[in-house]
């Protein structure tokens, strides 16, 4: 079982007592609980690697996304320059 943040153990104990003839008899059990933390280390760095990565994708996307609309603009921009001049020739 994967660790899962807290974890609780209960132990029993029945100690057994030998006589002189030896034979046993057990006495009282005797239990104890306990927790403690636990990590789960691998699946910590399953999310963060899978945050890591969609994070690069959205930079990334968002970066070709920029450069995609400042050519567009430089385009439009030299078309509008090219149709502004032929106008102009025509009208001289």
């Amino acid at each position: 079982m994967a660790p899962a943040f807290r974890l609780t153990a209960t132990v029993t104990l029945t100690p057994l007592l030998t006589d002189a003839s030896g034979s046993v008899s057990p006495l009282a059990p005797v239990r104890a609980t306990t927790g403690g933390w636990a990590v789960p280390w691998t699946l910590l760095v399953v999310v963060l690697v899978l945050a890591a990565a969609g994070t690069a994708w959205l930079l990334l996307a968002r970066r070709a996304r920029t450069r995609r609309t400042r050519r567009e603009n430089a385009r439009v921009r030299k078309a509008v320059e090219e149709a502004l001049r032929a106008q102009e020739a025509r009208n001289h």
